[in-house]
C-alpha cells in the first residue's frame, strides 16, 4: 500500500501533467517513447491514480470515505478529528446545561481549571465561559 501512495503522489507530481502509457498498459517516460519510437497514450495522472486506489480499496471519491479516514489518522496521531478537520461542533441546549452541571462537580472537587475543562470538552474557553453565565 505503502508503495502504491508514493507511486501516486509522483505520478500527480509529474511536470508535464500527464503520465504516459504504451500500448500494452506500461508507463514510459515521453522521452524515451520518442527516441525508441513507441506509440503511447496520454493520460491524466489523477484520473489513473483515483482507478489504481480504488482498486486497492481506497474510494477517495468517496466523500464518508475520506471522513472516516481523516478520523482514523487523527485518532491514530492522538488529535482531536473535529479539531483537525476544522469543522465546527454545535451543542444543543441540553448538551450544554449537562456540561455545565458536570463543570460544577469539576469545580466543587477543586481539580481542573476552566480552560483545561473547556479544552477536555473540545470547546473554546470564552464560548464555555458564555455557558456558564448562561
Amino acid at each position: 500500500m505503502r508503495e502504491l501512495i508514493k507511486e501516486a503522489l509522483a505520478d500527480l507530481k509529474r511536470a508535464d501533467g500527464f503520465i504516459y502509457v504504451t500500448a500494452d498498459g506500461k508507463k514510459i517516460d515521453l522521452h524515451e517513447a520518442a527516441t525508441r519510437g513507441i506509440p503511447v497514450t496520454p493520460m491524466n495522472p489523477k484520473d489513473e491514480v483515483i482507478k489504481k486506489l480504488e482498486a486497492a480499496g481506497l474510494h477517495l471519491t468517496d466523500n464518508k470515505f475520506l471522513s472516516d479516514l481523516s478520523d482514523l489518522i487523527a485518532t491514530l496521531g492522538g488529535k482531536s478529528s473535529t479539531k483537525s478537520s476544522g469543522k465546527r461542533r454545535s451543542f444543543s441546549d441540553s448538551e450544554k446545561s449537562k456540561i455545565v452541571e458536570e463543570w460544577k462537580k469539576v469545580e466543587a472537587a477543586g481539580k481542573k481549571t476552566k480552560a483545561a475543562f473547556a479544552r477536555e470538552i473540545g470547546v473554546g474557553y470564552q464560548t464555555f465561559i458564555n455557558w456558564l453565565k448562561g
